[in-house]
Formats: structure tokens, C-alpha cells, sequence
């Protein structure tokens, strides 16, 4: 028994929460992901135009501390608390891409909250420096 601390141990597969079914302008499916990170790693990552995005893991949808923070920042800027989970879903639904010829109307129809939360959930998401911007440019602070 002394060489059982020697044995490698196995990591458990990561939980799946999330499916990102990522479109492009013509509804031809680009893919179906796990992750934002796997979207945005996506050898076709330019050419989505929408992603939706749909809770998947086990049980019930418990937003992981993250998750909380990014809420609770969209609730302070004015989105209406009380529908957390919901509040989530678009918070990392805006996180995934925006098409750029729409890319101002989708923000605006995100609204500052959304966006806000985005960044604080995707500080490093690709478009995080667009986000920063378009705020700026709407006057939220």
C-alpha cells in the first residue's frame, strides 16, 4: 500500500454547463460548443454571426461565484434583479461574438447592464475592447 500515492490519479472530466450552438449570417451551423473558451478558440470564430446559448449541466442552475459577480454587476446598472439564471444566460450570451454589421444594434439591444456584466464575467473576451468602447460612447460609467 505504500506505492498507492505513486499511482496517477485520474482528472475528472470537466462539468459541462453550457451549449453554445454558433451560427453564421446564412444559419449554417458553425459549431456546438461547451464553453466560451471553446468558441472563441474556434477555427471559425470571425465568421459566427450568433451563438445561443442554453444551461446544460446536471440539476438545477446554480450560478457558480463568477457567474454571481457578473450579475450583480448587470443588477447594479440597472437590470431588473430577480431572474438571475436568465440575467446569466444573456450575460454570457453576449459574451460569445457579435456580428460587426449589427454590432451596435445588438449592443443596444443588450442594453448597458448586459454589457456591463459581460465584461466584468469576459474581462479578456475578444471583443472586451469593443464592449469598453461602445460604453464609453453610450455614456454609461
Amino acid at each position: 500500500m505504500a506505492g498507492d500515492d505513486k499511482v496517477a490519479k485520474e482528472r475528472p472530466e470537466p462539468l459541462v454547463r453550457y451549449q453554445f450552438t454558433c451560427t453564421a449570417a446564412d444559419g449554417s451551423l458553425i459549431g456546438k460548443f461547451s464553453s466560451l473558451e471553446e468558441v472563441w478558440a474556434s477555427t471559425r470564430y470571425l465568421r459566427i454571426t450568433d451563438c445561443l446559448v442554453a444551461y446544460v449541466g446536471a440539476g438545477a442552475h446554480v450560478l457558480t461565484a463568477e457567474e454571481t459577480a457578473a450579475v450583480n454587476v448587470a443588477v447594479a446598472a440597472g437590470a431588473p434583479a430577480g431572474q438571475q439564471t436568465e440575467l446569466c444566460l444573456r450575460i454570457i450570451r453576449a459574451c460569445t461574438r457579435t456580428d460587426p454589421r449589427t454590432l451596435n444594434a445588438a449592443l443596444a439591444a443588450y442594453g448597458v447592464p448586459i454589457v456591463k456584466g459581460a465584461l466584468a464575467l469576459a474581462p479578456l473576451a475578444p471583443q472586451a475592447a469593443v464592449f469598453t468602447k461602445w460604453l464609453k460612447a453610450a455614456g454609461a460609467k
